[in-house]
This record gives structure tokens, sequence and C-alpha cells, in this order.
């Protein structure tokens, strides 16, 4: 298999991409993250699409720091193609009246 190298991680390090011999690959089906003393606990539900555990639901728990979720959130909107939303700059009387709605 020819290496495959994504986005550097928080350390400098450069993460391979590439799967063991006969692993199966895992469809992410879920996640959640939580803050941490440190940066931000992830938490990744997989399932596998071949072998004999095909089907199971895994939970997968990570630590990352936050430059690390900035990285990889910039990563992956630049592979998917997205953007962000343009931020809405309210003023001092829409932010008042969004206030009084309780909006």
């Amino acid at each position: 298999m020819a290496d495959r190298q994504g986005p550097e991680s928080g350390n400098g390090s450069v993460i391979a991409h590439d799967e063991a011999p006969g692993e199966a690959f895992r469809v992410i089906v879920g996640w959640s993250h939580a803050p941490f003393s440190h940066g931000i606990q992830l938490r990744l539900q997989t399932r596998r699409a071949e072998g004999r555990r095909a089907g199971q639901v895994e939970d997968e728990r990570f630590l990352i720091t936050r430059n690390q979720a900035l990285i990889l959130a910039r990563y992956l909107l630049d592979a998917s193609g997205q953007t962000l939303p343009e931020r809405i700059h309210e003023g001092p009387i829409r932010r008042f009246f969004r206030h009084l709605t309780g909006g």
C-alpha cells in the first residue's frame, strides 16, 4: 500500500491513514464532546462495515488539545469543500429586542 499522509497533529507528527491488511473499515454513526481540563474529550461511535463484528457499535474516546481540534476541524472543512456560515453581527437594538422576546 502506498503511504498517504494527512494533517499534522498538534505536536507536529504526521498521521498515517493506511489500514492494516485485512482490517475492516468502520463507519462513524455518532459523536459527542465534553470539555476537559487541557482540551476536549471526543467520543466517536463507530460501526464495522464488514467482518465477523459487522454492524456492532463501538465507542472510542479520545483526549485532544484545543489546537488539535482546530486543525481537525479545518482539515474536515477543506476535505468536504464546506465553509462556515458568515457570522451575523447584531447591533445593540436588535440584541435588546432579542433579549426582551427571549429569543
